[in-house]
This record gives structure tokens, C-alpha cells and sequence, in this order.
């Protein structure tokens, strides 16, 4: 296991920051094949293959099942037995697929969407170390990786563009621990007919965060987070106390099982830790290429047809 950076021996406060626009370009210069594992509040992995990022999971945002469960892509019975049949082999993208259950192109979407939101979620909260552990024989992907893989200039570049809206948020109040809550004068009039829009009002009762509004719907973090933003600028939501519910109560706790994202509040974000300058003059200029994501191309056509966007 070899660590990248870490708190200082003996000093406890302040701790020291990894900065990802370091640590993950060099071991994409290296063709490093592994897990990272990143420490923070809450932290989380990413994986690497030959040099290119094929995974990325956090709890602080959903993951592709929860994408693919919560938001109703695909049924818990087909979850069920497609991952009965494919996981044993590390065929369930392929399984999921050849079912009929969802198109190709929308998994890829859906996988390459919860790699860039697990990513955006670690920076957000912040990173304080990383270890890296090289693959080893017998070693496993996710079920559900993105392949060939995410070069580390793409991700950092679309991290770094959706952190420039976190910091454009900051003047509306926007934080991880606001918990929404509907308007004291109702503007049912502004939701119109978007479906996000009215899934967030629904489930901003005062005791959930934007990351267990994201989990209960099967969005990404970064998209809830921006219609909130959006709700909030145009007086469609309050933002709530932090910790508070309405009328300045305590709030009151979720039914056990209503969000399996785990538990309401996470760590505060300590200030500078997204690192959100050095990471934009990393992440700077070229273009992004475009590689295919799951390997999944030589299935037939007609899969595809159905598939859409992620959304996330």
C-alpha cells in the first residue's frame, strides 16, 4: 500500500490536503492499474486501469445501481436476476444488456455519469489523503466500470467546471448540510411540468440534504445540487436551516429505510480543501476525447435503440 499524502506525524490540526489535480495525473502518467483510496468526509475509491479511471465510489452520491434502481430505469426483479447470472462472472453490464432491460448506450451513460458525480462528491467534501493500492492477481473491477476507461485530464476538467458552479452557489447559502424546505408563501405556479423539479420539492421536508435527496431519487449529487440552486434563486425553495427543520426545530429523525443512502448529515467541508484553483489550471485547455465506455460494442445493434441520457 503506498501512500500519497496524509496528516503530518504527530500534528492533528490543520491536516494535510491531497490535491487530486496532483496525485491523479501522476499515477494516469504511470499507467497505474488499482484502487485509490481517498480519505476524507466521507472519502472513497477510485479505480485505475492502465492509467485511466474505470470507477469511482463515494457515499456521498449514488452509485449506478442506485441510479438505475431509485430513479426506475430497471426493476428490482430485473436487477435481481440479471445480477444472479452476470456477477458471478463479471458480465452484468453485459446481462443487464442482453435482457432487454435497459440500452446500451444508456448503462454507459448512466456509468460514466456516477464516476464523474462520485469524483465531483469527493472533491466537494474534501480530500485529505490518498493510498494507492496496485492490482494484484485475482484482483476485481466494479460490476459496473467504465471501459477502456476516463482519462484523468477529462475528469479533472468537468470536476473542475461543476466546482466553479459550487462556487457560484455560495451566495445563495448553498451548502452540503442545507436540508430545503418548501417556501412559507407556496409557488406551485413556477414548478410547471419538470419532473426533477417537482420529485426535489417533494422530498425537501426540512430533514434531508441535497446528497439524501439525490440518493432517494436515483439522481446525481451534481444535478440535484443545481436544480436546488436553481429553485432556490427563483423562490420555488428555501434552504432551510443547516440541522434544522422548519419553525427552527429539531428535526425529526427519517422512518428506518426511507433513504438507503445512509446516514442524513456528513462532515462539513473545510475551507479549501476542493482546491478548485489549482485544479482549474491543471484541468486547462485541449480537448476532450471521446473513447468508447463499456465494453459492450459487440452486442447487437437494435440493444441501443432505446437508451437515453443519464441525466446526471
Amino acid at each position: 500500500m503506498s501512500p500519497v499524502t496524509g496528516a503530518a506525524g504527530g500534528v492533528r490540526e490543520p491536516r494535510a490536503v491531497a490535491r487530486i489535480d496532483e496525485f491523479l495525473p501522476r499515477f494516469a502518467r504511470e499507467g497505474f492499474s488499482g484502487v485509490l483510496r481517498v480519505d476524507g468526509g466521507p472519502g472513497g475509491a477510485i479505480w485505475m486501469r492502465d492509467g485511466l479511471v474505470v470507477a469511482a465510489t463515494t457515499p456521498a452520491a449514488p452509485g449506478p445501481e442506485s441510479l438505475l434502481l431509485r430513479s426506475g430505469r430497471i426493476s428490482e426483479q430485473d436487477w435481481t436476476e440479471a445480477y444472479a447470472v452476470g456477477a458471478p462472472a463479471d458480465r452484468l453490464a453485459a446481462e443487464l444488456a442482453g435482457r432487454g432491460v435497459i440500452g446500451v448506450a444508456g448503462l454507459e451513460a448512466v456509468c460514466l455519469a456516477a464516476t464523474f458525480d462520485a469524483v465531483f462528491a469527493m472533491v466537494l467534501y474534501g480530500i485529505e489523503s490518498c493510498r494507492a493500492e496496485p492490482a494484484g492477481a485475482g484482483d476485481r473491477l466494479p460490476l459496473l466500470p467504465v471501459l477502456p476507461g476516463i482519462e484523468a485530464g477529462r475528469l479533472l476538467r468537468e470536476t473542475a467546471r461543476r466546482m466553479a458552479y459550487v462556487a457560484t452557489w455560495r451566495r445563495l447559502g448553498m451548502s452540503m448540510r442545507i436540508r430545503p424546505v418548501p417556501p412559507a408563501v407556496p409557488a406551485s405556479t413556477l414548478l410547471g411540468s419538470d419532473r426533477i423539479r417537482r420529485a426535489v420539492m417533494e422530498r425537501a421536508n426540512g430533514r434531508r440534504t441535497p446528497r439524501d435527496i439525490a440518493f432517494v431519487l436515483g439522481k446525481g449529487l451534481f444535478a440535484v445540487m443545481s436544480e436546488i440552486a436553481r429553485m432556490v434563486e427563483e423562490g420555488v425553495l428555501d434552504l432551510g436551516a443547516p440541522g434544522s427543520a422548519p419553525g427552527g426545530k429539531t428535526p425529526a429523525p427519517e422512518p428506518a429505510g426511507a433513504d438507503p443512502g445512509g446516514p442524513a448529515d456528513l462532515p462539513r467541508r473545510r475551507p479549501g480543501t476542493s482546491r478548485i484553483n489549482e485544479v482549474l489550471a491543471a484541468a486547462g485547455g485541449g480537448p476532450i476525447t471521446s473513447r468508447p465506455l463499456l465494453a459492450l460494442r459487440s452486442l447487437p445493434r437494435q440493444w441501443a435503440d432505446d437508451a437515453g441520457p443519464a441525466g446526471e
